[in-house]
């Protein structure tokens, strides 16, 4: 453990997370999490201490005279090509009290956790989030593989969640012929055996496993809609999220994090069944690595799709992935692979998965 004075800005002072720390980070966090304390402390204890891949040893805290005044976050994600995998941490959580905005304090601790794992030899760091600081992060050698495409389905009113999700009646596709029943605990097996039976082309892809769909469905902060398709097999599975502190009728979207489907159809149907359900006003999914057939599916079904301009403040909102050496030996992949948009295969993967 080591604390970082942080240039320009006397007083403060960059530390590694600490155990005694966790009610003072809750707390911190509370204006981006949301969940009060017993949410909160949850949150934290499922996104850094359960997480299957990586502990907390890369979050820090700044503190000014005692007072936490910014966070950053790093957890786990592991992913996999040709035969191999790789665990690569993510930035999160990043918060900066309303005082220092705009200072060089968010940089700093940054390229403090970048120092840390530069010395533990992890080669790089990722982070999915907004792009509201993708400016500066660029001129600090951030490497950009967005922003990429989402489909959006707009309501005039928002749709409530009259029952139980797992008490909607199952369907038989009108498409496919598969049954589409909605589910309160995802078969993460099953789930993780489709997944593995599926082509995903030649790209690295984030590993989903059985541990990790479990480890994501216990997110304390979120509520998850789980449906799945086929009668003895299953042939597809697809995952709505919403923030488990929003009301239905807030504006924050509802996203579907995850989609695999055998066939065209299966996923039809499957989409079908969501937009008729899913609560919400909004509905986002990632179009990135969907091919023209399944994008084609959802324009049928309604979606209005969100392309990048390429101007900034347009795709401020798009999805997008920031990727930075540490300067550490990289393994394989070589690191001109890892900085090609085209080499990266999200499929499967949303920010807010991760939330």
């Amino acid at each position: 453990m080591t604390v970082e004075q942080v240039a320009g800005v006397p007083g403060i002072t960059i530390d590694s997370y600490r155990a005694e720390d966790l009610a003072d980070a809750v707390a911190f966090q509370d204006s981006l999490w949301r969940g009060g304390t017993e949410g909160g402390t949850r949150y934290f204890h499922w996104k850094y201490r359960d997480n299957p891949h990586l502990d907390h040893r890369y979050v820090v805290v700044a503190r000014e005279g005692g007072r936490v005044v910014g966070m950053v976050g790093v957890f786990g994600s592991l992913w996999e090509h040709e035969g191999r995998t790789y665990a690569l941490p993510c930035l999160t959580d990043t918060i900066v009290a309303p005082e220092h905005r705009g200072g060089p304090l968010f940089l700093a601790m940054i390229d403090e956790v970048v120092k840390r794992l530069a010395a533990d030899g992890v080669p790089w760091l990722l982070d999915f989030g907004d792009q509201g600081a993708a400016p500066a992060m660029l001129m600090a050698g951030w490497t950009q593989i967005g922003p990429w495409g989402q489909a959006v389905v707009e309501r005039e009113e928002a749709l409530f969640e009259r029952r139980p999700w797992p008490e909607l009646p199952a369907v038989r596709g009108a498409r496919s012929g598969a049954v589409v029943r909605a589910v309160s605990t995802p078969d993460a097996e099953a789930m993780a055996d489709l997944v593995r039976r599926l082509p995903h082309g030649s790209g690295i892809r984030a590993v989903r496993d059985a541990e990790y769909f479990r480890w994501r469905a216990a997110n304390p902060l979120a509520r998850y809609f789980h449906l799945e398709a086929g009668d003895d097999t299953m042939r597809g599975f697809l995952i709505g999220h919403r923030s488990a502190v929003d009301p239905d009728d807030a504006h924050t979207p509802t996203t579907v994090v995850d989609c695999e489907a055998a066939t065209d159809d299966v996923f039809a149907d499957l989409v079908a069944f969501a937009l008729e359900h899913l609560p919400g006003r909004e509905l986002l999914m990632w179009t990135r690595d969907l091919g023209p057939e399944r994008v084609g599916i959802l324009r049928s079904l309604g979606a209005r799709l969100q392309e990048p301009t390429h101007r900034f403040t347009e795709d401020l909102y798009l999805p997008n992935l920031m990727i930075r050496t540490t300067g550490a030996t990289p393994c394989a992949p070589a690191p001109e692979l890892m900085r090609s948009p085209g080499f990266w295969n999200v499929h499967g993967v949303s920010g807010r998965a991760w939330r």
